[in-house]
C-alpha cells in the first residue's frame, strides 16, 4: 500500500500552506483536499478528486455535546456583521496583493452575504 501524504493543518483542520481563499480565511468548517472512503473493500483509501467539508458546530453547546475541539460558529463570529466584515477584510487583502480581481471580490462578497443570510447561521 502506498502511503497518502497530506498537507500540515491548523487547529481547525484546514491546510496552513498555500494561498488562502476568503472562505478559508473566515471558515465555517474544515475544508479538506482529501476524502477517505468510509467503508467497503477500499476503506481508508482516498477518493479520487473528492474533497471534503466538515462544518463547525453552530453553537458552543452543540460543540461541547459532540466533543468537537474546534470553536463553534458562534464562538468565532459574534454576528453576521462581524463575519461579513472579516470576509470583506480578507477579500480586500487579496485584491491589494493582486491575487483577486476587484470584480471577483465584489461578486464573492455578495454571494457570501446572500448565503449567510439564507442559512441563518448567524443573527443580524
Amino acid at each position: 500500500m502506498i502511503p497518502t501524504l497530506v498537507a500540515k493543518v491548523n487547529a481547525d483542520g484546514n491546510e496552513v500552506a498555500g494561498l488562502k481563499s476568503v472562505l478559508l480565511q473566515v471558515p465555517l468548517g474544515t475544508y479538506t483536499g482529501w476524502n477517505p472512503i468510509a467503508s467497503g473493500v477500499l476503506k481508508g483509501r482516498e477518493r479520487s478528486l473528492a474533497g471534503g467539508y466538515i462544518p463547525f458546530a453552530r453553537t458552543k453547546a452543540e460543540r461541547l455535546a459532540s466533543g468537537d475541539p474546534r470553536l463553534s460558529i458562534e464562538e468565532r463570529y459574534q454576528d453576521l456583521r462581524t463575519y461579513y466584515a472579516a470576509a470583506v477584510a480578507a477579500a480586500e487583502d487579496l485584491v491589494r496583493q493582486r491575487l483577486l480581481l476587484p470584480d471577483d471580490a465584489a461578486r464573492l462578497l455578495k454571494q457570501v452575504l446572500t448565503d449567510m443570510e439564507r442559512s441563518k447561521l448567524l443573527r443580524n
